[in-house]
């Protein structure tokens, strides 16, 4: 847990409530919130020894076991869409695909064209079937940053000539960058009033706000439980918007840079991966 700069254990906070979670386990931790965090923000309130700077410290992927990571398809304005569904459209990605912040992006040596698509990601707290939009962001834990890769070389456009996500070509391993932590949903009043920018090497790719999503996070999670049941630790992209200029393919060596306002800055290198290995 990050809090006033420092990162800080929970175990030994609050040892006699975090006995039996497991390290790294945050699905654990989000089904036990509801009382966990409150009791963790009051214990809190006295200095806490052992803490680390988080500047000094290696930060890990914020959740690094999603029950299900559920992704919007085509959810902004783009100049290239001769139309737009007003229908969301999911695909799915695996959690192999998750990174931490300063983990490498890698090429695969399958693959080309490989592209950036910054997206607000909201982790569900509550799960639920049903869930009627008026209501759906209580269901909501948080939100962190999912950089959602695809490689362009794997679209169905390219192998069949339709247009539409195709799951293989968004979750190669290291295709979802996520971080750089969890900001939690009292922090964030409206998810859809956040900035959101992007740079590849320091040069500004996108500029957006979250405000410019077509369909809005209460509608996609009501929406999706309609067909499935929403677990705890599930994760949902909204969307990603359009670069503002050219479109921009990934090289090894690249950096790439995504930061939402109130979330945080994610940060990727990216190299080349190593020539496929014989079976």
């Amino acid at each position: 847990m990050i809090h006033d700069g420092s990162l800080v254990d929970v175990h030994r906070v609050l040892p006699e409530l975090t006995a039996d979670l497991a390290p790294g386990d945050m699905v654990a931790l989000l089904e036990r919130a509801a009382w966990l965090l409150p009791a963790l923000r009051e214990r809190l309130q006295a200095p806490v020894a052992g803490a680390t700077a988080v500047e000094e410290a290696k930060l890990l992927a914020p959740l690094a076991n999603p029950r299900k990571i559920l992704c919007c398809w085509s959810n902004f304005a783009h100049p290239t869409a001769k139309r737009l569904s007003e229908t969301p459209l999911f695909f799915a990605k695996f959690a192999t695909a998750i990174v931490g912040p300063g983990q490498p992006i890698r090429l695969p040596a399958i693959a080309s064209d490989i592209v950036v698509e910054p997206e607000l990601a909201a982790i569900i707290g509550m799960g639920g079937r049903h869930i009627p939009a008026e209501t759906a962001l209580a269901h909501v834990a948080g939100y962190t940053i999912v950089n959602d890769v695809t490689a362009f070389s794997h679209r169905l456009i390219t192998l069949i000539g339709s247009r539409g996500p195709y799951m293989l070509s968004k979750t190669f391993d290291s295709f979802a960058p996520m971080g750089p932590s969890i900001t939690t949903a009292d922090e964030i009043p409206d998810p859809h009033a956040l900035a959101i920018r992007q740079w590849l090497n320091g040069d500004l790719q996108i500029e957006a706000n979250t405000r410019d999503a077509i369909v809005k996070l209460p509608e996609l999670i009501s929406y999706l439980s309609d067909f499935l049941t929403l677990e705890t630790g599930d994760v949902i992209l909204i969307g990603a918007p359009p670069p503002i200029g050219e479109l921009r393919f990934l090289s090894g060596g690249d950096q790439v840079s995504i930061e939402i306002e109130g979330v945080g800055r994610l940060e990727s290198p990216v190299s080349d991966q190593s020539a496929k290995a014989a079976p």
